[in-house]
């Protein structure tokens, strides 16, 4: 029994390093021996994760009705586990993540409420939730609700200020752009992507070159955005991240339309 647990949590680890190094169909194979061996053993806590992972590759590649499927099965796993105050944080954040993708801010902004009631009832773990700050502070900037964006912002800060590691400060650097002046905005955004490619974290660096890109359409930088742009687009495409590549795409067409404004895909 012990063996095939430490098997179970050898291959979500495995896979989880690949999901963020951008080897998807790897991962996924990985991640779906895991939930196996995690139920093999009845091992409700490493099956919880092994979902939310999965339903974070299925956000990646623009699978929307995947990524709700693999997490209301983490939910309903997370609430009867052992470590739910590691758990509920991750699961909310990837479902605000999928929300936000969509541009269905309200459901994200619900996603966001949800982890908060979440963390009130079963305990909240800092370093497990903070996947959930900078897409919190991105619903609520978006939502022009300053103040609450700042507070997220804030929490990003505090985990990054305590580890010394290259993604939660990659994550800071997410939450600080989108509060930030557009000039700001996107040299954090840039900084961001460095940071991310630092990690081999190719999805999450490709994401922070959009925005940088969307950004310096508005502010009228043409060739610096199409720069960027163009990078994040085949960043997605070759991972297979259509969703992702689908908005960059439209936004360079209309770059090359000659219209500025990034309002239609946004």
């Amino acid at each position: 029994m012990g063996a095939r647990r430490a098997q179970a949590l050898a291959c979500c680890l495995l896979g989880e390093t690949l999901l963020l190094r951008g080897r998807w169909d790897e991962a996924a194979g990985y991640l779906q021996r895991s939930i196996e061996l995690h139920q093999a053993v009845g091992a409700k806590s490493g099956e919880a994760l092994t979902w939310q992972r999965l339903a974070e590759l299925a956000s990646y590649r623009g699978d929307t009705v995947a990524a709700g499927e693999h997490l209301r099965r983490g939910l309903a796993l997370a609430a009867e586990a052992p470590m739910a105050a590691h758990l509920m944080g991750r699961l909310y954040a990837t479902a605000a993540l999928d929300a936000l993708e969509q541009g269905n801010l309200a459901a994200a902004a619900r996603a966001i409420g949800a982890a908060s009631a979440a963390a009130a009832r079963y305990g909240d773990c800092p370093t497990c939730g903070a996947l959930l700050h900078p897409v919190a502070a991105e619903v609520y900037a978006r939502l022009g609700d300053k103040d609450r964006a700042r507070e997220w912002v804030q929490a990003a800060e505090r985990v990054a200020g305590h580890w010394e590691s290259g993604a939660w400060q990659a994550m800071a650097e997410v939450a600080h752009a989108v509060v930030a002046s557009s000039e700001q905005a996107v040299a954090r955004f840039i900084r961001a992507a460095q940071l991310f490619e630092r990690l081999g974290q190719p999805f999450q660096a490709a994401r922070c070159l959009a925005e940088a890109g969307l950004l310096q359409i508005e502010g009228g930088e043409r060739e610096e955005a199409r720069g960027q742009l163009e990078r994040a687009l085949a960043i997605f495409h070759e991972l297979g991240a259509s969703r992702a590549a689908k908005r960059v795409h439209h936004a360079l067409a209309r770059l090359r339309a000659g219209t500025g404004s990034t309002s239609e895909v946004t």
